[in-house]
């Protein structure tokens, strides 16, 4: 454990190893102290990628950022969770990453910080969704089903019907953006799922 006071003195430093077998103790108290001022951020970069969002239709009637701020309108407007709420915002983040597996981007942002049920939602919208346009393109839009039975089946399926698949409207009065920076703010704030977590929960290295 470190206190303020050697933190700052740790954050005028930087490691001397150019190789991982050549480091010190001390090397790694540099490096975690570093990282918790940069982990501490993790909030606002989210926030930042998501606005990469902004502009881009991909021939739908509204761009990626107002699909995702809309989605997450409606949650909140139903009474979803703060949680559940920051999972429909950040659901499509992996759009401009993952063009044949967006969900998988979203979820390696979102998996230290929320419930296994939530994050298996966001993890499984995508064949969900098919539900709505598989048939279009030649695909099987029951192929969700293959999930049944798992128990946050009913979950993603609510999702995807009342919240993704209606939030194309370009008529609808969302939300801005920035409302929701709280509640990103408070669910990336600590790591529920880590592998820096100690057997507390406690992230290794951070102040008592």
């Amino acid at each position: 454990m470190t206190n303020l006071t050697e933190d700052q003195d740790l954050l005028t430093q930087s490691a001397t190893f150019g190789a991982m077998t050549e480091a010190t103790p001390l090397d790694w108290q540099i490096i975690a102290a570093h990282n918790r001022v940069f982990a501490n951020a993790v909030a606002e970069r989210v926030i930042d990628h998501l606005r990469l969002l902004d502009g881009d239709c991909g021939g739908f009637a509204v761009d990626r950022l107002e699909h995702s701020v809309q989605t997450a309108t409606r949650a909140y407007r139903a009474n979803r969770s703060e949680e559940y709420v920051v999972c429909s915002l950040l659901h499509d983040i992996g759009d401009t990453l993952g063009s044949y597996n967006h969900p998988d981007i979203a979820v390696a942002v979102l998996k230290p910080f929320v419930s296994d049920d939530h994050l298996w939602m966001v993890e499984k919208h995508g064949i969900f969704q098919g539900y709505n346009f598989f048939h279009h393109l030649g695909l099987d839009r029951d192929m969700r089903d293959q999930f049944l039975g798992h128990r946050a089946y009913d979950l993603t399926v609510e999702f995807c019907q009342e919240f993704d698949q209606l939030a194309f409207d370009p008529s609808y009065d969302s939300m801005q953006l920035s409302e929701f920076i709280p509640a990103v703010e408070a669910v990336f704030a600590e790591p529920k799922n880590s592998i820096y977590l100690d057997e507390q929960g406690q992230m290794i290295g951070t102040n008592s």
